[in-house]
């Protein structure tokens, strides 16, 4: 008998609660906290806070399903007693280290410590203040008044007394940062001055994180960052609702940001993964079926893609609480629409067809979380990415600094755009392309992109695709360029899913599980290489990847080159 998807969450929740009982509570030692400062690792330091959250976070939801149970009562307790004594809320990698690491002298000064205000501070404000709402009266009275004295001193006095960056951010920081603390401070502060203050600014930060759209409501982020950033918007936006009668969701966008979720699947589980996202993702059921009843435009997709493990890499408590508390098993869901979609603003082109589909991208190179990546594309056909993004690497001290292009996710080079005269696409708002023509039929799609400011000097450069949505669709990929003088080098480069494949005269063929690509060229103008290269993905995993490198050998001043990516069915 198939068991309903509630009835698997609960079952999974409690068999990591299970072992969680069997293992003592989490510990990071100072070196652990040290590694980010003395070499960049990130991930020995997170690695322990986030099971700490996943463990608070665990038997809070069987604290929600079971408060009868005493066993889940009192880890909840444990649990809530180990935050409230860590050193720091915040990451290593996202400290102000004259806050947490003040000096003697300026203690002295002060008599109070200092702290950051990011992204998992504000958050773990968040989600004690919910727990002490939700369950105040089976914890300890003590505790409760130490979650709060907790919350005030390291999350609303700093906020109040100063200002941090992210309040202008038009990216999920100030969502997620914002709508955590003014959801800590609705459940906390009963009206008074302060939270009126803290709600007004809160709100305003709202309006900045909104502002980061265009009108066609796409995360240029990534599908991930929309589901962190926008879910926190939505979490802050019901309980103002609630407790203010304030409606963000009546402000413009809103509605428009809420639909991106259908526009960027390309089938089942796998996602237009451009900039630092995955290329899998499980659509968050609960919070679906929430936004659905705000604006039933919102397309509810099939229970089977849901994930069951609520709880995230990183232990966040108020998705998966509203997980549980928004899925209505009523409401019944379908497969991903077929058909196209042109997000204009934000120069985004899906078109998808049952287990087939296209997507590419222009915009420019200075996108949150940016990858150099104008004209990327991405073909895919029954479980297949055979022409794929390579979307996140593992985050590092050198991710997010002026070394981030080193990394080969995030530069031109891992990613399906030309290298011309050796120069590879740069970083900053000055490149970019936009979409000069978009059709869509039933039959095929037609998109163009001019490409000419996506690199340095003089060049007229359009990139355009032909989709045929037949029973085995074909890409037709044709490039123009038009330079001033014979250029000294042109190669054309495109990331493919690591694929066994075969090289034969002007066609390349990759083998996948249900189809072969075969991707025909013109043997007299191109000299193609295929290489297979790794990269370590944001799991810190070393993922392999093929790059077929396309050298242009007659060169003039104007070359025209054409590529025809046959889907050949097969197995």
């Amino acid at each position: 008998m198939k068991t309903d998807w509630r009835s698997s969450v609960i079952a999974q929740l409690e068999k990591e609660a299970e072992q969680f009982l069997q293992t003592s509570t989490v510990s990071i030692s100072f070196d652990t906290y040290r590694k980010f400062m003395r070499n960049g690792d990130r991930q020995s330091y997170e690695a322990l806070y986030f099971l700490q959250r996943k463990r608070l976070t665990t038997f809070g939801l069987l604290q929600f399903l079971y408060p009868e149970r005493q066993a889940y009562t009192e880890a909840l307790e444990n649990e809530i007693w180990q935050v409230c004594n860590e050193f720091t809320w915040c990451l290593p990698a996202h400290l102000d280290r004259q806050f947490e690491e003040q000096d003697y002298k300026t203690y002295q000064q002060t008599n109070q410590l200092q702290y950051t205000v990011d992204l998992f501070a504000a958050e773990t404000a968040f989600t004690l203040a919910e727990m002490i709402h939700f369950f105040g009266e089976h914890l300890d009275d003590f505790l409760v008044e130490k979650v709060k004295i907790e919350i005030d001193r390291r999350v609303f006095i700093p906020f109040l007394d100063g200002s941090f960056h992210w309040e202008k951010a038009t990216h999920n920081w100030a969502s997620v940062c914002g709508g955590s603390i003014g959801a800590a401070a609705l459940y906390l502060m009963n009206g008074d001055r302060k939270q009126s203050l803290i709600i007004d600014r809160v709100i305003q930060t709202m309006n900045y994180y909104l502002a980061g759209f265009e009108e066609d409501g796409a995360c240029t982020e990534g599908y991930g960052y929309w589901q962190y950033g926008f879910g926190y918007f939505v979490y802050f936006a019901d309980l103002l609702k609630r407790y203010r009668n304030i409606d963000l969701f009546e402000y413009p966008k809103v509605k428009a940001v809420a639909l991106f979720q259908q526009k960027v699947f390309l089938a089942d589980n796998t996602v237009v993964n451009f900039s630092d996202a995955a290329p899998t993702a499980a659509p968050m059921i609960g919070f679906t079926h929430y936004l659905h009843k705000k604006f039933s435009e919102v397309h509810v997709p099939t229970e089977s893609l849901a994930t069951t493990s609520i709880v995230d890499h990183c232990g966040r408590w108020a998705p998966a609480i509203r997980e549980l508390c928004w899925y209505d098993p009523k409401l019944k869901g379908r497969n991903w629409p077929t058909g196209s979609c042109l997000m204009e603003d934000s120069s985004i082109f899906l078109s998808r067809i049952e287990q087939h589909a296209f997507a590419v991208k222009a915009g420019h190179n200075h996108e949150p979380h940016n990858h150099n990546d104008i004209g990327q594309f991405i073909l895919y056909s029954r479980g297949n990415v055979f022409l794929r993004d390579l979307g996140s690497g593992q985050y590092h001290k050198d991710y997010f600094s002026d070394k981030r292009y080193q990394f080969i996710c995030n530069s031109a080079e891992g990613h399906s755009v030309p290298v011309v005269n050796g120069f590879y696409q740069q970083e900053g708002a000055r490149f970019y392309g936009e979409i000069i023509h978009a059709e869509q039929n039933n039959n095929y799609d037609e998109i163009e992109l001019d490409l000419s400011r996506a690199y340095p000097g003089q060049l007229q450069f359009t990139r355009s695709f032909q989709y045929y949505k037949t029973e085995h669709p074909k890409l037709v990929i044709i490039d123009n360029f038009l330079f001033n003088e014979s250029p000294s080098s042109l190669v054309e480069s495109f990331i493919a899913e690591d694929l066994p494949f075969d090289l034969q005269d002007n066609k390349l063929y990759l083998e996948g599980d249900k189809e072969t690509l075969e991707i025909s060229y013109e043997k007299d103008i191109v000299l193609p290489t295929v290489k297979r290269k790794s990269f370590r993905n944001h799991q810190g995993e070393i993922e392999c990847y093929l790059h077929i490198l396309c050298e242009v050998v007659s060169l003039n001043k104007q070359v025209s080159l054409r590529f025809e990516c046959n889907l050949l069915g097969g197995k």
